[in-house]
């Protein structure tokens, strides 16, 4: 069983990292709901969406919590079917101790299939949310201009005045007054 987990994340990081070489130059934007809908398997949504380690670390997280509640509900079953209820019916003293033993597992098993779960559900979020930022930092580079550029547009156009951000990119991502200058003829 270790063995099969080994190699199964063995070829998932060596798919992910080969996914991650594939890479364009071009600009292209990314749909938000195919992200999410690409995190239906765990840390898809998140290669997608450019995020190729965090990608690698949501599938192996999810994988890891989620065969560590199946391994744990498994000894469960195995102490609850095989140890408490014989020692039930034969009437033996350690009934209460394999009960105890067993409730432990089960809970041990919820929790970590809970917490696999909800790293699953986070991560359909993430990649959401992702794809908005990487579409964001798409459209600013795309609209990267630079001061000299800015004048020469002013000065060739005519233009009365021009609002630019004052560290001199229109990629900037704060839309307070205090961080733009108004450049006046």
């Amino acid at each position: 069983m270790l063995k099969a987990t080994v190699i199964i994340t063995g070829f998932a990081v060596f798919f992910f990292i080969l996914i991650g070489c594939a890479e364009s130059a071009e600009i292209r934007f990314i749909s938000p709901i195919g992200a999410a809908a690409r995190s239906v398997i765990p840390g898809w949504g998140q290669v997608y969406t450019r995020s190729k380690v965090e990608g690698v670390i949501v599938f192996l997280s999810v994988g890891l919590f989620a065969g560590g509640g199946i391994r744990a509900h498994t000894i469960y079953r195995d102490f609850y079917d095989n140890k408490y209820r014989p020692a039930v019916f034969a009437g033996s003293d350690r009934e209460d101790f394999y009960f105890d033993r067993a409730n432990q597992y089960y809970k041990l098993s919820r929790f970590l299939i809970y917490v696999g779960a909800g790293i699953w559900a986070y991560s359909v979020l993430d990649a959401y949310v992702d794809a908005h930022i990487y579409n964001a930092q798409q459209q600013a580079e795309m609209l990267d201009i630079d001061d000299e550029s800015l004048q020469q547009l002013k000065l060739e156009d005519g233009l009365s005045q021009v609002i630019i951000p004052k560290n001199g990119f229109l990629s900037s991502f704060c839309f307070s007054p205090v961080n733009y200058a108004i450049i006046k003829r």
